[in-house]
């Protein structure tokens, strides 16, 4: 039976977001990770421990990558030109244990190492060869309460839409799907720096112990 996810919008500031980053930069010297990966990674450990996954449970995160330039490497016939939508799922999966056990550079380094992979596992999916094996068609939404989706809309444009009267003061997402798990990264209010997420991901009962990770900058 699936459950009702409980909605949850939160403004992140930029010292916020510049604190981790500056944690995993101190970590990993010579590397560098962006304002998503920090949030991305914030909000996928604040999930598991507020939903109290078993450490030994796999749990996911699902998330788009550009496509545009494998394609055209793949189909160099095709030349410049749009071709709608070329994005392909990313899937990263560990033990809630380590998820939650980690520290948020360690929890970006996971995530980091699933976006490598895309190349080559996007590569075996647009030969057939993915799903061969019996894997999971990663265009498939799932209600899996273990799998987390996120989306970034920050790039979209939607909050630079004019109509005559000046750019929206704001724009989020409308949805009742409350039973599959999401986090979606929007603009925040007009000239405010940071970002803003926009969750349901949780159950009622757990919104505040994830509301509460969130904030923790431990």
């Amino acid at each position: 039976m699936a459950k009702r996810l409980e909605y949850l919008a939160m403004d992140i500031s930029a010292d916020y977001i510049n604190h981790f980053k500056s944690q995993y930069n101190s970590s990993h010297t010579g590397s560098w990770c962006s304002a998503f990966e920090v949030l991305v990674a914030k909000a996928w450990q604040s999930r598991t421990r507020a939903a109290g996954f078993e450490e030994d449970s796999i749990v996911h995160l699902c998330f788009a990558m550009n496509a545009r330039p494998l394609l055209h490497a793949s189909l160099p016939r095709a030349g410049a030109g749009f071709y709608g939508n070329c994005y392909y799922i990313m899937r990263v999966s560990a033990p809630a244990g380590k998820v939650a056990g980690s520290t948020i550079p360690e929890v970006v380094k996971i995530i980091k190492d699933g976006k490598r992979r895309m190349p080559s596992e996007f590569g075996r999916w647009a030969t057939g060869e993915a799903g061969a094996d019996g894997g999971v068609d990663p265009y498939q939404i799932t209600s899996d309460y273990r799998t987390l989706l996120v989306s970034d809309w920050t790039r979209l444009g939607f909050a630079e839409v004019d109509y005559g009267w000046g750019p929206p003061a704001h724009v989020v997402p409308l949805t009742n799907l409350d039973y599959i798990a999401t986090c979606i990264l929007v603009k925040p209010w007009a000239h405010k720096p940071g970002a803003r997420l926009i969750t349901q991901c949780v159950t009622p009962d757990r919104i505040a112990a994830f509301h509460e990770g969130m904030l923790d900058m431990n």
